[in-house]
């Protein structure tokens, strides 16, 4: 379970407001001071000063001493942000075990109030540390302060308006839910990734994910832009599911082909060099780039 689901019934209401007024003072400000929590929550600092030290001591904020003591959230006190918010509309009511943990994400099981198993995705965009974020600090100019919690969110935020994309179109992808902040919660959904698995008819798959790379450019108008044996997953009874939207674009972006044909060269490639499947990546290109402009006639 997520250390933050752990916390969350334990922390008070003033706890949630001290957390969220230092995700406010961290818009401007690396860290932010007692005197600005004091401002951004309304609790008095006997308040503010009182709690700092639990949260602290629960990992859901860092401390850091310098010309001022000032504080930030950590993932985890970021967690208890989002995990609030989305419980308090109903959208899951529990956070069940880890599902799995990559570059930029942890997924865990979530259970709505019909005990329904549901997915919730948790995007950690380079996975900093408070030593390494002062690393990335050119990563975003001038917002290079919340790098780390800016970039989290934006890629939920565009996943999730990829996956309703995909969703309205009926593509081959989970179902997204809700999501907040830099968490995004999708129908349950299981199976293996490509890259692990054998298939028993690859050519099947094969052109299955071409088809719905197809339908996703053409009737969708987005590309998904990181399409990979990495993620496509392939369900127990063998059948698949695209996922990782965050690096999708418009069909009208100006890169969109050249992203297209990245997606289609990388299944062509894996499915000849594992299960030596022979197809011509540039004229399905083609073909699909053909049909995006007939269609827009």
């Amino acid at each position: 379970m997520s250390k933050a689901a752990e916390y969350l019934l334990e922390l008070e209401k003033n706890d949630f407001r001290l957390l969220t007024a230092v995700e406010v003072g961290m818009r401007t400000a690396e860290y932010v001071s007692v005197d600005s929590m004091v401002e951004f929550s309304k609790l008095s600092p006997d308040q503010v000063i009182k709690r700092l030290d639990n949260l602290h001591y629960k990992d859901l904020l860092h401390r850091w001493k310098g010309q001022f003591t000032g504080y930030q959230l950590t993932h985890h006190g970021y967690d208890v942000l989002a995990f609030r918010a989305l419980s308090e509309r109903d959208t899951i009511i529990a956070i069940g075990r880890e599902l799995g943990k990559g570059k930029e994400s942890d997924v865990f099981l979530a259970y709505d109030e019909e005990q329904n198993t549901l997915v919730a995705k948790i995007h950690r965009v380079g996975r900093p540390s408070f030593q390494r974020s002062k690393k990335l600090r050119g990563y975003l100019g001038s917002k290079g302060h919340i790098n780390w919690l800016y970039k989290s969110r934006l890629s939920a935020e565009r996943e999730l308006l990829g996956l309703k994309i995909a969703n309205k179109i009926k593509l081959k992808a989970p179902k997204a839910l809700d999501g907040n902040r830099h968490i995004v919660i999708m129908e349950f959904f299981e199976g293996t990734e490509l890259m692990n698995i054998g298939l028993k008819n690859p050519l099947k798959i094969f052109n299955g994910i071409i088809s719905e790379t197809r339908k996703l450019f053409v009737k969708g108008k987005i590309v998904h832009g990181d399409l990979s044996e990495y993620n496509v997953i392939i369900t127990p009874k063998e059948d698949f599911l695209i996922i990782d939207f965050p690096q999708y674009e418009s069909a009208k972006h100006v890169n969109a082909g050249e992203l297209l044909y990245r997606d289609i060269n990388n299944i062509c490639k894996y499915f000849k060099r594992k299960f030596k499947v022979e197809s011509d990546p540039q004229t399905i290109f083609e073909i699909i780039m053909e049909e995006y402009e007939k269609q827009k006639q």
